[in-house]
């Protein structure tokens, strides 16, 4: 009998940590179209990923910023600004992965007949009602000696920006792919690009930090599953690329640049910028932060403390 009550105690242990290991609500993480988030999506198709982990596509970062401020998702593919925009507001977040650092690959495209950035004096320029879109702007603008009073700003969706364009109603879009590839394709010519201002756009995992104990295997798994995609790429670039642009729909030719200007961080240097109190990013942020404070972009810096984990990598190699 002392045996009995043992064994089906410890069946009973077994199962309620299975279910801790494994809730019965899926970790669910919000994307918008973007490559450097297309890594998740590769190893969703190569069947990295099981029922526990969700992949929420989202048409703009802007969905995926409302969905976790609604508590909608436990994790959100965002820029560093973003997550900065929502710490500010109360949403505690923890930065987890940093999917790619934007070396070029966010860019200022114009008409042919707008000759420089001072060209800029008096035209219309489309961006996104994100904060990276607002950052961009501001930066170009720096470098022409203009002043957002200088341009008509019109905030259009991403999706928007190639029909303005054509029809006239717009002189300059801030963007990127695969919308960047569809604008060049149309005539626009490159301005200002994220190279300028290196280390100000950066794409980050942010989870809810009272998600992450319930979600601790899944997101785990989330992140080995994201660098196997990430080895593919490198491994099998056609195949990998072939399976991403399933999503992307670029042309074939514009597909091997897809991932142009944007830097992937391995394990090893994801472990570099996110592990510590603080961190590497976590210093980068607070740089960060009060720039876009004196940009009016953020009201304060907001707290930082414990801001990012290296404790959900993969092993190192």
């Amino acid at each position: 009998m002392l045996r009995l009550t043992t064994l089906m105690i410890t069946l009973l242990l077994t199962a309620a940590l299975s279910a801790c290991n494994h809730p019965s609500q899926p970790l669910r993480v919000g994307t918008n179209l973007w490559p450097g988030y297309e890594l998740l999506y590769l190893a969703r198709e190569q069947g990295y990923y099981d029922r526990h982990i969700k992949l929420v596509e989202l048409p703009s970062a802007s969905d995926v910023i409302d969905a976790l401020r609604l508590g909608h998702l436990e994790a959100g593919a965002l820029t560093l600004d973003e997550v900065l925009t929502l710490q500010q507001e109360g949403v505690d977040l923890v930065v987890v992965l940093v999917f790619n650092i934007s070396m070029g690959a966010d860019v200022l495209l114009t008409h042919p007949t707008v000759t420089g950035l001072s060209d800029l004096r008096g035209r219309t320029v489309a961006v996104e009602t994100t904060a990276v879109g607002a950052l961009m702007l501001h930066s170009a603008l720096e470098a022409a000696d203009l002043n957002i009073s200088d341009v008509t700003v019109r905030h259009l969706p991403l999706i928007e920006h190639l029909p303005a364009y054509q029809a006239g109603r717009i002189d300059a879009m801030i963007t990127f792919e695969p919308y960047a590839s569809r604008l060049l394709a149309a005539g626009a010519v490159p301005r200002f690009d994220s190279a300028a201002i290196p280390g100000k756009v950066v794409d980050v995992l942010a989870v809810r930090r009272e998600a992450l104990r319930q979600h601790d295997h899944n997101l785990r798994h989330l992140l080995q599953g994201f660098f196997r995609a990430r080895q593919d790429l490198l491994q099998r670039p056609e195949a990998a690329l072939a399976i991403i642009n399933q999503r992307l729909k670029v042309s074939a030719a514009e597909l091997p640049s897809l991932f142009n200007g944007l830097q992937l961080p391995d394990v090893i240097e994801n472990a570099a910028l996110l592990e510590h109190d603080p961190s590497v990013l976590t210093y980068n942020a607070a740089d960060l932060a009060q720039l876009m404070q004196q940009q009016q972009l953020l009201p304060g810096v907001p707290d930082l403390t414990a801001f990012t984990s290296a404790a959900w990598l993969p092993e190192q190699p």
